[in-house]
Order: structure tokens, then sequence, then C-alpha cells
């Protein structure tokens, strides 16, 4: 049986997942994720099932990290990162401290931890779960939103300070058990560690944005699919494994930078789709492989220490990342956002904790009670998305301060106070960009030079818009704080090029609230896509894009067949018909004999005159056919035609033996030159 460790471990995970995430989604009205971690859970519980391997299901998991972290680079660009830094580089460390120290002082104060469990602890609580933040931002499709945007670096800065956390916990394990420790040697190591990361980072937005793009087009153009996803994947997994083998970078933070270089590339897009699949089916391992760490014991051995854990990591860990969030004079929205994706613990916690068991600071009994809190704290969480904008409405009605936290403006989503006035009455408001061929979207749009104003996310090239005098706003669409500030009241008229048809729906309503006649244009994706909007709205355009390219196709295929058609039709207009070749020929011979310099010509002709009297004759003949009984007979008719060809060749040679020798009485009488010249001679 363990030759079919595999597909036996698959079946089980992939058979329970299945019918535990459909009653999760139908009837606890909870995310499928929460049913696939019950569905690990009931692997250790429910007999008879199919023999799972543990340690192949948590290897698969992995991949399924890399792949999603992966996806996750593909919307994210360098400029995005770059963009939040103000409130994730010194924030989300602090955070980490501040969590780890309440930790520390509640299993040294409550449980009577010792000092080295008591720091683990604190350790595996501070850092939240990369996986089941990014799943919640992409079902909400919140990633290029600005508050996604801060809540990914924010992750991204976590997964840092834990892989030097990783690199210190050994030497800290050391000094804690009473053995010498060099602090010298920590500092290097963790000097080392940090330097290596540099290295990476810089390696992979240096070459690898010149290299990757590259490799995505070579490979796209050979035109095979197969070989284009196989590119895709192999760069997400070997990026990531040589992230941590060279880099001793974790395999998530690899395959993050992977797809975030890539995303440089105009193939982003179709690599983002086409690993789509591959990245739900693993990521689904993943929470499978989270439930079945479980031993449900632990809730009847430990319910206090789960109870604290938990209440610490929803209250105490979302109110430090709110807060902080806020003193960074982020607005009060993208606040909460931070402190609801905070509100769990994942994957960095357990290997915290088993490399604190390892090294022999903890006994299992912490795994357990972090697995147990980890489960509830991720099933607990889209429950805390769902609470996060009802907290905002009741902080704002009764504080000054949250209101006025509310009202501020992202440091980067605003329009240049230079921002020329004239854009901003009767302008074109565009939201999002196409997903392909945004460079010509943008060229039209400069090119056109019409006010416009376009709300994206920071991907977009906002130095080179800004230029050209378009003003650009981040944030979500269909907040109608952002359709304010871009003067909806006033616009000419709303596009709406890219995005889904929910969430074009949710712009068309939010527009509608504030403007009821703004015309409206939206590009679908399919025909049935229209059924979303209102049908009896006058001022909105629905466009579907299979129909716009079918149209666009059918039109341009029928004016290469007009022209083709009028090509042809003027090649037979200037196409000359054999009784006018044969008159022609005849009148250039009959003036070169005139004027004596034909003999070479008339010879040089006489076989292409000779197959056009064949012709005429072949022409006789059918039209004899067609002539009534009191006209001539067929025979009649050719031989007559005959004679007449017969003739004009022996009248040429003749006049071409003679040509020297002509009388010079013909020169003088012209009226008959022009006579022969026009009427053949007969035989």
């Amino acid at each position: 049986m363990q030759n079919y460790s595999l597909i036996t471990s698959l079946v089980t995970g992939f058979g329970l997942a299945l019918p535990f995430g459909y009653l999760a989604e139908r009837f606890l009205r909870s995310p499928a994720l929460v049913g696939y971690i019950l569905a690990g859970v009931a692997v250790g519980i429910i007999p008879g099932l199919p023999p799972v391997n543990e340690a192949m299901i948590e290897q698969l998991a992995e991949i399924g990290v890399m792949l999603l972290m992966f996806g996750v680079g593909l919307h994210f660009s360098v400029r995005d990162l770059l963009n939040v830094r103000t409130a994730v580089v010194p924030w989300a460390a602090v955070q980490m401290m501040v969590t780890a120290i309440l930790g520390a002082c509640v299993a040294m104060g409550f449980w009577h931890w010792s000092f080295g469990a008591a720091v683990l602890f604190g350790l595996t609580i501070s850092c939240a779960s990369t996986v089941v933040v990014t799943k919640a931002l992409e079902l909400r499709r919140m990633t290029n939103e600005i508050n996604g945007q801060v809540a990914i670096g924010w992750l991204v800065m976590e997964d840092l300070m834990s892989v030097v956390l990783l690199v210190c916990l050994p030497p800290f394990a050391q000094a804690v058990q009473g053995a010498d420790v060099s602090l010298s040697a920590v500092a290097w190591k963790v000097a080392t560690t940090l330097i290596w990361a540099a290295v990476f980072v810089v390696l992979m937005l240096v070459a690898g944005r010149k290299v990757m793009p590259r490799l995505l087009r070579e490979v796209a153009l050979t035109g095979s699919n197969e070989l284009f996803t196989l590119s895709v994947l192999g760069c997400a997994i070997v990026i990531a494994y040589g992230a941590g083998a060279i880099f001793n970078v974790s395999f998530a933070l690899g395959a993050f930078f992977a797809g975030m270089v890539m995303q440089e590339s105009r193939y982003a897009h179709r690599a983002a789709t086409d690993s789509l699949p591959l990245q739900d089916a693993f990521s689904v391992l993943f929470f499978v492989s989270v439930g079945m760490m479980l031993d449900w014991h632990v809730f009847l051995q430990h319910p206090i220490e789960i109870t604290l854990v938990v209440l610490i990591i929803i209250i105490c860990k979302m109110t430090f990342a709110t807060t902080f969030v806020t003193i960074a004079r982020w607005p009060l929205e993208t606040a909460f956002t931070v402190g609801a994706c905070n509100g769990q613990i994942g994957e960095f916690s357990y290997i915290l904790a088993a490399q604190g068991i390892a090294l022999h600071l903890v006994d299992s009994s912490m795994m357990s009670i972090i697995v147990a809190a980890s489960i509830i704290t991720i099933a607990f969480n889209p429950v805390l998305f769902e609470a996060a904008p009802k907290l905002m409405r009741i902080f704002t009605s009764r504080y000054a301060w949250a209101r006025r936290a509310a009202m501020r403006p992202a440091p980067f989503s605003q329009l240049p106070e230079n921002a020329p006035r004239e854009i901003l009455d009767g302008q074109m408001i565009v939201v999002g960009l196409p997903e392909d061929g945004a460079q010509a979207f943008f060229d039209s749009l400069l090119k056109a030079k019409r006010r416009t104003i376009v709300i994206c996310g920071g991907s977009a090239p906002v130095d080179r818009l800004r230029e050209a005098g378009i003003g650009v706003l981040f944030g979500s669409p269909s907040d109608p704080m952002v359709l304010v500030q871009a003067h909806v009241l006033s616009a000419g008229v709303l596009v709406i090029p890219s995005g889904t048809a929910a969430e074009a729906k949710d712009v068309v309503d939010a527009a509608r609230k504030l403007n009821k006649t703004l015309p409206i244009v939206v590009l679908t994706k399919t025909i049935d896509d229209g059924v979303f909007f209102d049908q009896t709205d006058k001022n909105l355009k629905i466009l579907c894009e299979p129909l716009v390219t079918s149209l666009t196709v059918a039109a341009t295929a029928i004016e290469e067949l007009f022209q083709r058609e009028e090509s042809e039709a003027e090649e037979e207009a200037n196409r000359k018909t054999v009784r006018e070749i044969i008159n022609e020929e005849y009148m250039r011979t009959v003036a070169a004999v005139r004027t004596g310099g034909a003999s070479d010509a008339a010879e040089s002709e006489s076989d292409k005159l000779q197959a056009a009297a064949v012709t005429v004759a072949d022409e006789a003949m059918s039209e004899a056919k067609r002539q009534t009984p009191v006209q001539k007979t067929l025979r009649e008719a050719a031989r007559g035609w005959g004679r007449r060809a017969a003739s004009v060749f022996f009248w040429r040679k003749r006049g071409s033996d003679h040509s020297g020798n002509a009388e010079p009485a013909d020169e003088a009488k012209p009226e008959t030159t022009e006579q022969t010249a026009q009427t053949p001679p007969k035989a």
C-alpha cells in the first residue's frame, strides 16, 4: 500500500475537501477554506479512509504555498511595494515585537512557562498567515486595491522578519540552555542572512526584470501552450527553491518575488491564468494539511490556554496593527483592513514551533495549542473582514479622531495639487486598465489628448500619464469617495475596460448614486455578463469583448475582400480582348512597314500573331454555332475567318520582303495609307 501513498493521499485529501468545502459555503456561510481545514481534521477521525502520507501532503502543500505567492506577485509590482513602504517597513516589525512581548508575558505570568518557551510562544503568535490573507483578499477582489497592497506588503515584511527569527532561534536556544554563545557570531550570522536576502531581492529586481519577461516572450513565440505553462511553473518553483537553498529565504518569499518580476512582461496575465488552476488545487492541500496537524483531544486538555491564545491573536494583534497603520497616517479603512489580516496565525508559526521542539525549548503540547488556535483564528478570520467596516462606522460615529482618519486620503491616492483644472470638467474617467494591450490603450489616450482621469492600481505608468496631463487616482473605483475625487459629477463619460462583471456592476452602482445621467461604457468578458446590469439604463452601453473582437475580424476580412475584388475588376477593365490585340498588332505592323523599319519586328512577332489568329478562328467557330440556318454554315464561316488570318500572314511576309523597295507613290497618298491601316487587306 505504501507504493500508492501519493495516490491514496490525493484521493483522501481531495475527496474530503470537496464535500466539506461545499458544506462550509452552502450551509455555514463561511469560505470554503474552513471546510478544507475540517476535512483535514476528519482525516484522523473517520475510520476506513485510504491511508494518507502526511509528509507527502505537507510537501504538496508547500508547492501550493509557492504557487499561491507566485500568483500574488504576478499582480504586485515593484512600484506597489515602494508605495506602501511607509506603512510596512517600520510598523510591521514593531507590531511583531509588541505581540511577542505580550505573548511571552502571558505565558510566564499565567502558565509559568520558562523564559525560552515563553519567548518562543510570543514569536509564534506574532506572525500572520500569508496564504490565508492572500486567499481572503482574492475572495474580496482586494488584491489590486490600496488596502490589499498595504496588507500584502505587511505580510512580506513579516515573512522577512520570520526568516531572521529562524536564524536567531538556534543560538537563542543555546544561550537559554546555558551554553556559551558569542554575540558577535550571532550578529554575523544575522547580518549574513540579511545580506543574502538583500542579494536575492536585488538580483530579482535588476536581473530578473530583464531576463524573465524576455524568456516568456521567446517561449510564447513558439506557439506551444504546454511549453508556456511549463515555463511559468518552472520559473516559479525553481526560483522559490533557489531562494531557499542558496539565499536562505523562504520558498513563499522567493515565489512572490519571482511573480513580481514576471509581472513586468506583457504575458503576465496569461501566466496568471495558466497557473491559477494549480494554485487552487495545491492551496486546498495546504488547508487540509493544517487540519491534519490537529489532535482534537487538545480542546479537552488545554481549553483555557487555547481560549486565551485566540483572544490575544484576534483582539490584541488586530488592535496593534490598526493602531500602527493609523499612526502612519493612512486612512482608517486601510488600518482596519490590515488589522483584520493580522487576526490569525499560520505557516510560519508552525515552523517556529517545530524548530522550538527540535531545539528542546518546548514540548509537543505547545504545538498542539498553536495548531488549535491557528485553526480557530483562520476559521474566524472571515468574520473579522465582515466586522471591520461595522467597527469603523462605530468609531467614526463616536470619535472625532476616527472621523478625521476616515477622511484622510492615502499618501499616493490623490490627484496632484498641480493637476490642470480643465481635466476636471467633462473628462473621461477610465476605471482600471485593459489586461491585454494596456500600452496601446495608453498610447491612444495620449494621442487623443482628451481630458482623462485613470483610476487604477499602482502598477500603472503614473509618471508618464501625469506628464501627459492625465490624472491618476489609486483606490477602489467602487468607493464613492474615490469617484468624488475623480469629479464624477462633472464627468463626460465613464469607461470600464477591464475587470469582472461583478466588479463593473459595483462601479456602475456607485457611479449611478452620484450621477444618474452619466454615460457609461462597459467591456464584458462574455455575452451572458450583460444580465448583471440594468437593461433599462439608456446611458449604459455594454460591449462584449468576444463580440467586439468578432465584429472587428469580420470588418477587416470584408475590407480585404472588397479591396481584392476592386483590384480584380481594375485588372479586368484593363485586360484587352483578342480582337483588340490583333488590331493593335496589325496596325503597328502596317505603320512599321510604311516607315520602312519593320522587317525585324514583323518576323519577331509572327508567332504571337499566329496564336492570336488561331484564337480568332476559335471564336468564329463558336459564333457560327449560334447562327441560324439562313446564315452561313459552320464550315463556310470557319473557312472565311481562316482566309482572313492567312491573308494577314501572307501580306505581312510579302511586306517584310519588299519593305525596302516601297514605291514612292505610296507616300503621296495618305488617305490610301490611312484606309489600309484601318482595314486588313483581303487575299
